[in-house]
């Protein structure tokens, strides 16, 4: 019966392609908040946007990028050497 409540085991290509996907969501905000906090207004009305709005959400989008890149760090990625060994000399 548990077998069919519990997820099965996780493999590494299942934890990487979640850790893209994480990765993948957390990019795509950072460029809405960019896109509607900084490019919207500027097109728009440019009077609008203030240096310190523009700044306050310019780093909330590059700490959101941030993030995303350290669910990309945390993809484990073969090494040349294992590779040779699982595949034989190239």
């Amino acid at each position: 019966m548990w077998k069919a409540v519990l997820p099965p085991p996780q493999t590494p290509k299942n934890r990487e392609d979640r850790l893209k996907a994480f990765a993948g969501v957390f990019q795509t905000v950072a460029l809405s908040v960019f896109g509607v906090g900084i490019l919207t207004p500027l097109l728009t009305s440019p009077a609008s946007l203030t240096v310190r709005q523009a700044a306050a959400r310019g780093l909330a989008a590059l700490f959101l990028e941030v993030i995303s890149v350290v669910f990309l760090l945390y993809i484990a990625y073969p090494t040349d050497s294992s590779k040779e060994a699982a595949n034989g000399p190239v």
